[in-house]
């Protein structure tokens, strides 16, 4: 069972109550109302004690300012809007140490599998989801199994094979390479792709692949000071020099040791077995969260996860982030069930997940208004507004609510959620997902446990996108299924 973290010594005491502060809706003002939430048992009061202690001998405590390194196989890449690894370890093992049923963890959003790692060094069950193929290469790499005898030099045999190469075809085919590729750029993607297809281990070619991702990103004609692809101006391209395999060399040289060092680290928690492989169990699925999710005959004891905090197209773009990397990865490498149509456009994945669709959104949600008084309180703001900003809340929160169902069948009776929510602003007006969250799990039969709020000092944001000005907090919700 996980070591819980130190955070002094302490005693449930009174702590029986606890106050969510949220929209009233008979307050036309948008004043904001005390309501009192009963704890139901004593272990949802044991957590929310925990929890709440750490933030009242510390109010910056959750923002994790100095803590937030990326160690190890944490820092493989980069991903847009990635959680902090020892915050959601140390969430995980605060709840799995008070609640010892914790074995199994579901995360129906799984990014770049920050989440998968953390529950990985704690030893517990794993289960994971998303719905961007990119997403899904970054957790298998960092799920293993860690062959790390042979990996460095499977590596350099790439680096050597790609150098030696005066092939000058051309290994990928799409609208636009021209536009976001230099010639020069694009024969040398090639040979290293072509030098990757050579490595007949699975997990060694998705080590490389996740290493060219991030070589793409870096060698592509696109800004890299946004997630949305942005071309630079030519006089940008003219000056700038790029090689890609000098800088796959250092990038891949960067990923195997730090797998190499994670490997060492599990071993040394007793992780992994003598071939490599984690000694619990993982699953790793491409998949919609809005129509189901991975499931155990038992169900899953803990919910971790964080969902976008809006449509993608409008928040972070994680599709148009992971489409020029995609295009050079052999996408059965990453699983079967990835196809070409995956990448119809600069916009089908993000178009694939929450709110990617906004049509008829509107008229979809009026369900949810009765659910959802906050919801309705922020469309009836947004009237005023274009009527797209009205269409991509309601689109985004139909599609969530749809998430919900698939997602709470799969969790077992009286199973904690954890759930880290960001309130982004549409039309100038706050979105209040947290609160809005809350009453559709309510609605659900799941009970509130706690709310901590967290500052985000330094989370990776595009600079030249307007979020990052205006998103600086997070709420981290738990809640437990009735």
């Amino acid at each position: 069972m996980p070591v819980l973290p130190a955070s002094g010594a302490f005693s449930l005491g009174n702590a029986n109550l606890f106050r969510l502060y949220s929209s009233d809706p008979c307050d036309e003002n948008g004043g904001n109302h005390e309501t009192v939430v009963p704890r139901h048992s004593p272990t949802d009061g044991e957590i929310a004690l925990r929890l709440e202690s750490l933030s009242e001998m510390d109010g910056d405590y959750w923002a994790f300012r100095c803590r937030a390194e990326r160690s190890q196989a944490q820092g493989l890449t980069q991903y847009p809007a990635m959680m902090v690894p020892a915050m959601q370890g140390e969430l995980i093992g605060i709840v799995a140490g008070i609640d010892e049923r914790v074995t199994t963890v579901c995360d129906a959003f799984a990014g770049s599998g920050t989440t998968l790692l953390e529950c990985m060094r704690l030893g517990l069950n794993y289960a994971g989801q998303d719905i961007n193929p990119l997403a899904i290469l970054l957790c298998r790499t960092k799920a293993g199994p860690f062959h790390t005898d042979g990996l460095k030099d499977a590596a350099k045999d790439v680096v050597l094979r790609a150098g030696a190469d005066r092939n000058t075809r051309m290994e990928a085919e799409f609208p636009g390479l021209q536009k976001w590729f230099s010639t020069e750029a694009i024969i040398e993607l090639s040979r290293i792709r072509r030098a990757i297809r050579c490595i007949n281990h699975i997990w060694w070619r998705r080590v490389l692949w996740t290493a060219l991702a991030e070589t793409v990103r870096l060698t592509s004609n696109s800004r890299t000071s946004t997630f949305k692809l942005h071309i630079r101006s030519p006089e940008d391209m003219q000056r700038r020099q790029v090689n890609p395999l000098t800088t796959f060399s250092a990038i891949v040289s960067d990923v195997t040791n730090r797998l190499c060092e994670e490997a060492t680290a599990l071993r040394a928690l007793g992780r992994l077995n003598a071939h490599g492989e984690y000694c619990g169990d993982i699953t790793i699925r491409l998949g919609d969260s809005m129509k189901s999710v991975p499931s155990t005959a038992d169900g899953y004891d803990l919910l971790v996860t964080s969902p976008p905090y809006g449509d993608n197209p409008s928040t972070v773009p994680y599709g148009q982030y992971s489409y020029l990397p995609l295009q050079w990865i052999d996408l059965p490498d990453i699983d079967g069930d990835v196809d070409s149509s995956y990448l119809r456009s600069t916009h089908e994945i993000d178009t694939r997940s929450l709110g990617g669709s906004r049509r008829n959104s509107v008229q979809h949600i009026q369900h949810l208004l009765a659910m959802s008084h906050s919801l309705k309180k922020t469309l009836h703001r947004l009237e005023e507004s274009p009527t797209d900003r009205t269409g991509r809340v309601a689109a985004f929160f139909r599609d969530l609510e749809s998430a919900l169902r698939p997602v709470l069948e799969a969790l077992r009776p009286n199973a904690y959620m954890i759930w880290t929510i960001g309130n982004r602003r549409v039309g100038g007006e706050s979105v209040p997902t947290d609160a809005i969250l809350t009453e559709l799990l309510a609605t659900h039969g799941s009970h509130l446990v706690t709310r901590i709020e967290r500052r985000i000092p330094n989370k990776r944001m595009p600079t030249r996108n307007s979020i990052a000005t205006t998103m600086r907090h997070e709420s981290i919700l738990v809640f437990r299924k009735e």
